[in-house]
C-alpha cells in the first residue's frame, strides 16, 4: 500500500511539473467510429512552428486510455497573410499507446487546423490515425478547444 501511495504522488508530482511547464491546455471530444470519448491535452511550443503535444483520452464504452505525445509542424498563417492571421494548419506525429484489455504502442498521426478566437483560446478539429506496431490501425476526429 505504500508503495501505491508513493507511485501515485510520484505520479502526480511529474503531472503537476508538466502542467507548470505547459502553454496550453487542451480539452478534447473524440468521435471515433467506435464510440466517442473525451480527453485532455499539455500543449508547448518548441520552437517558432513546432510544438510538442502529450494527451490522454478516455473511451467509456471499453472502458479504454489512448496516451500518446507528438511533434507538430504548426505554422501561424498569418505570416503569409494579415487576413489569415490566428489560423494554423498542423501535422506531425508521434507514439502513441492504447491501455485496454490487450495494450498496444504505435505510431500516431494527426492532421488538423486551430483557428485562434483570441490570443489565448482557440478551436481545433484534428483528424488522427493511430496504428500500432501489431497491426488494426484506427482512425478518429477530434474537436476541442485549448486555452492558453
Amino acid at each position: 500500500m505504500r508503495k501505491a501511495f508513493g507511485l501515485v504522488a510520484l505520479l502526480g508530482t511529474l503531472l503537476f511539473s508538466m502542467a507548470l511547464g505547459q502553454r496550453a491546455v487542451g480539452f478534447r471530444l473524440v468521435l471515433p467510429p467506435g464510440g466517442a470519448g473525451i480527453g485532455l491535452a499539455l500543449e508547448a511550443p518548441l520552437e517558432r512552428s513546432l510544438a510538442f503535444r502529450a494527451f490522454g483520452d478516455l473511451f467509456p464504452s471499453g472502458p479504454s486510455f489512448l496516451l500518446g505525445g507528438e511533434v507538430l509542424f504548426k505554422p501561424d498563417l498569418g505570416q503569409l497573410d494579415r487576413d489569415l492571421r490566428g489560423i494554423r494548419p498542423y501535422f506531425g506525429g508521434g507514439l502513441g499507446a492504447r491501455i485496454a484489455g490487450t495494450s498496444a504502442v504505435g505510431v500516431h498521426l494527426s492532421l488538423g487546423a486551430e483557428v485562434l478566437f483570441d490570443p489565448r483560446t482557440g478551436f481545433f478539429l484534428d483528424g488522427e490515425y493511430y496504428y500500432p506496431f501489431g497491426g488494426g490501425g484506427s482512425s478518429r476526429v477530434v474537436l476541442g478547444v485549448n486555452l492558453r
